[in-house]
């Protein structure tokens, strides 16, 4: 599913870039922000954001997400904001006991950019936590 996802996700974009080594942790986290990001605004295969993060995130990551949110409304809960962010760019960090690290730096049109820290676990490809990244 995740694969169909992705794949529709860059349609939506129109001309793809070329793809990152496959089965990198990169390449993960950038695939689930094109489909997350496509749900937020409408744009996907029909999916809600919630069914997105269902199947890319781990189910505690998702409970946690749902509760920040309930503190926040009206602001995302991946993307911490009102709005979804219009660019990243995603690098790994490292990898260490079957976990990766991508740091993602979201940029908004006003010139907002907020750095994310993802975990991966790499055994079955389901991202486990996000939260705020060092500068």
């Amino acid at each position: 599913m995740r694969t169909v996802l992705a794949a529709l996700a860059l349609l939506a974009l129109g001309s793809a870039p070329a793809p990152p080594a496959a089965g990198s942790d990169t390449a993960l986290v950038r695939d689930f922000l094109h489909a997350y990001r496509d749900a937020v605004r409408g744009n996907g295969p029909g999916l809600t954001p919630s069914e997105v993060r269902a199947e890319w995130l781990a189910p505690e990551l998702n409970a946690r997400l749902d509760g920040w949110q309930a503190g926040h409304p009206g602001a995302d809960p991946v993307f911490r904001a009102a709005t979804a962010p219009g660019s990243w760019t995603a690098h790994a960090v490292g990898a260490a006991g079957g976990l990766g690290t991508v740091d993602v730096d979201e940029r908004w049109p006003g010139g907002a950019v907020l750095r994310v820290r993802y975990t991966v676990r790499e055994s079955d490809r389901t991202i486990l936590d996000l939260q705020g990244a060092p500068a």
